[in-house]
């Protein structure tokens, strides 16, 4: 039988490494489909334009003041933050007065959000909850890269029994923002380049843990990186899974991560809801409904 290779792509919202505020919202995103259907879903279109390109660059109808170098959702958020923007969103509905600023914003950033939560070959799951579920229930340590990957640990454990033994899952977790030498080549310093491994190591013992129960099953190999770790470990020659589509693709999780925050956080001053119930391939699990 053909093995299949898929890609799970991961964002987490909140401040992991800070969990002393009870109610802080916090959670994990996987954005999951075949590496064949993320690389076509690149080349849709967005009111004229391919994601990939959308994703390249920011919100056009972001001030440059509040834009970084490619797509954010948080850029948009906290720029609405200031003009004291509030209230109850439909990804289906377009802001009445169309040609003001916000409106052309928020009509950009729905339509890019919508294109996500209606996808139909790229899977988001997003596990939430707050700090302080998270502290009494998932850390037992104080590294802050271990609680994080124990979250990421549930959604992996729920979705590994339903690939083919003959599949392999790999997830790709974004990787500290790079520094730069002097001389302009970038590097990963050692101590981010820890955290990213301990987040992985912590993702991968937390699943096997929790899949113990299937260990006399054959389950799809899986493992977790960086895109620059998997491209050289795990990614075939012929995937053609260039730099470029890496960072589309985190840009996509990101989106998966706001869709999660802005329907679920109930402290939020902006939330989305589905009225038509068209997110067919999205789904948000509270971290105890996820924990075994």
């Amino acid at each position: 039988m053909k093995e299949d290779l898929w890609l799970a792509v991961g964002e987490d919202t909140g401040n992991w490494d800070d969990l002393t505020f009870d109610e802080q919202f916090l959670g994990v995103g996987l954005v999951i489909a075949k590496i064949s259907d993320w690389k076509l879903a690149l080349e849709e279109q967005i009111s004229g334009q391919t994601v990939l390109d959308r994703m390249k660059q920011p919100l056009q109808n972001l001030p440059k003041g509040f834009a970084s170098n490619s797509h954010h959702v948080k850029n948009a958020l906290d720029y609405f933050k200031t003009q004291s923007v509030r209230g109850l969103w439909s990804l289906d509905n377009k802001m009445a007065a169309a040609k003001s600023p916000l409106a052309c914003l928020k009509n950009e950033l729905s339509a890019n959000l919508a294109w996500l939560a209606k996808h139909t070959n790229l899977i988001t799951l997003c596990t939430y909850g707050t700090a302080h579920w998270v502290r009494n229930h998932l850390r037992g340590t104080e590294d802050y890269t271990q609680v994080l990957g124990r979250a990421y640990g549930l959604l992996v454990t729920l979705i590994i029994p339903f690939f083919k033994k003959e599949d392999s899952l790999l997830i790709a977790l974004p990787s500290p923002a790079p520094q730069l030498k002097t001389e302009g080549e970038s590097i990963l310093p050692n101590g981010q380049d820890d955290d990213i491994k301990g987040l992985c190591s912590s993702l991968l013992n937390h699943s096997q843990q929790n899949l113990r129960v299937w260990q006399n099953s054959k389950i799809a190999h899986y493992d977790c990186g960086t895109f620059t770790s998997l491209q050289q470990n795990d990614f075939n020659n012929n995937d053609n899974v260039s730099l470029e589509m890496m960072q589309a693709f985190l840009h996509i999780a990101d989106m998966s991560a706001a869709l999660m925050t802005l329907s679920q956080n109930t402290q939020g001053d902006i939330r989305l809801h589905d009225p038509n119930s068209n997110w067919q391939n999205v789904n948000f699990f509270k971290f105890e409904e996820l924990l075994p």
